[in-house]
């Protein structure tokens, strides 16, 4: 379960302890959960500026550096670089409970 730690408009930080269902089979956190998260989070970020809206990705890419084991706690922050009258532009990083980076993303949505 994804928790909201931390909020401004603009920026949300969140935390999250990987379980199994979370993992691939090599036992690590899932490429796929991480894209979710990514793509989820950013638009939750993007919902708290003013006149936030959800709308359409147009564009995201996630680098992996990584790998979260089941048992730790991740932190995801996810924060709007830009948000214009047709896109919003939004970043977001996921680190271990060392803070060492998992796993970095960046999020375009058309919001006009």
């Amino acid at each position: 379960m994804v928790t909201v730690v931390a909020a401004d408009p603009g920026r949300v930080k969140f935390e999250m302890p990987v379980a199994e269902e979370h993992t691939n089979r090599g036992g690590t956190l899932h490429g796929g959960m991480t894209a979710t998260l990514v793509d989820m989070l950013t638009t939750v970020a993007l919902m708290t500026t003013e006149g936030g809206s959800p709308g359409v990705s147009v564009d995201m890419n996630i680098t992996y550096m990584k790998a979260a084991l089941p048992g730790e706690t991740i932190t995801i922050d996810a924060q709007v670089l830009k948000a214009g009258r047709t896109l919003g532009f939004t970043t977001c990083d996921i680190k271990n409970e060392k803070g060492a980076l998992i796993a970095q993303g960046r999020h375009t949505k058309y919001i006009g």
